[in-house]
Parts: structure tokens; C-alpha cells; sequence
């Protein structure tokens, strides 16, 4: 680990802890999804995660004892359009893409939650090199090469309204 990644990883850590400080933390389920973000003092608000992108490098892939999946790389951007680290869950679904409707979503084939508000939880799936996050996201079937599906990955947090994005996956691409 770098001195300059450890360094930032410190601030953040230091940040959020004065956030829920300053503004006290609310028990876990006492928000619904519609309710305003937490509030978080300028100018730091601007490096909080403001879109969300899931990358072209998302493909399916063949996982271990040949368990079939996505392979989902995400990425969060702050207000500068920079790649920043997301503290929140993730929920993902797959979806069979129906070509013959305006909403393209047809029947879901699997969901997953991943929590990444903790900083140990949230290094195990960041890409430095990258600047985004990779989830391994598998499930019990495999899906023909040539299926077309639609990813939808969407981030939740105290500190930022929800985020949604999605692509088309093509599977054995």
C-alpha cells in the first residue's frame, strides 16, 4: 500500500467518522430509499460518489467449480466526473433482454447485495488501477453464449441519493 493511498484512506475514514459526529447517525432501516441523503458540508460533498457507470469490461464468465456469472466492473464518479470510491450497498440484477419492448427488461434471473460501507469490506472488491470496483456475482446455471442480458447495478447510501446504472451483456462476449 502506498504512503499517498494510506494517507487518503485515513481522511476518509477521519471524515466519516466526524460526519456521523457532527450529524449523528441514524439506526439502520430508519430511512426509507426516498428520503433526502445525509448532509455532507461543501466542499467534501463534491467528491461523493454523483453517477455511476457499469463498465464496458462487464462480461459473463465461468467462475470456480463451473459456476456461471458476471464478472461486473463498476465505477462511481464524484461532481468532478473522477473515479471515487463508494461507501453504501450495491444491488445487482440480470435481467433477459426482450427486444420487442420500449422497457428492454424482461424476467429477472438473479440478484445480488453487497455491502461495502466497511472500509476492510470495501478494499476487497476496489480496482486501484482501474478506479472502480470488480464483484464476482455467480449463480447455479450457465446462460448459452449469444444470450443477451441486461445488467442493472444500483448503489444506495446515507450520504448520496441513489445511483442507477445498466448495460447489455451478451453472454460468451
Amino acid at each position: 500500500m502506498t504512503k499517498s493511498f494510506r494517507v487518503r484512506f485515513i481522511g476518509w475514514l477521519c471524515l466519516a467518522g466526524a460526519v456521523c459526529i457532527g450529524f449523528g447517525c441514524a439506526p439502520k432501516g430508519s430511512r426509507s430509499d426516498m428520503d433526502a441523503a445525509t448532509p455532507v458540508p461543501p466542499p467534501i460533498d463534491l467528491l461523493l460518489p454523483r453517477t455511476l457507470e457499469v463498465h464496458s469490461f462487464t462480461q459473463t464468465e465461468t467462475f470456480e467449480q463451473k459456476q456461471g456469472g458476471v464478472r461486473a466492473r463498476v465505477k462511481a464518479r464524484d461532481a468532478y466526473g473522477d473515479g471515487t470510491k463508494a461507501f453504501g450497498r450495491f444491488r445487482f440484477a440480470v435481467y433477459q433482454y426482450v427486444p420487442q419492448r420500449q422497457d428492454k427488461r424482461g424476467s429477472k434471473l438473479a440478484d445480488w447485495e453487497i455491502d461495502v460501507s466497511q472500509p476492510e469490506q470495501n478494499l476487497v472488491y476496489w480496482d486501484r488501477h482501474t478506479g472502480s470496483y470488480e464483484f464476482k456475482l455467480g449463480w447455479d446455471h450457465r446462460v448459452p453464449a449469444g444470450t443477451k442480458l441486461i445488467l442493472e447495478a444500483i448503489f444506495q447510501s446515507e450520504f448520496t441519493p441513489r445511483l442507477i446504472a445498466e448495460r447489455d451483456i451478451v453472454a460468451g462476449e
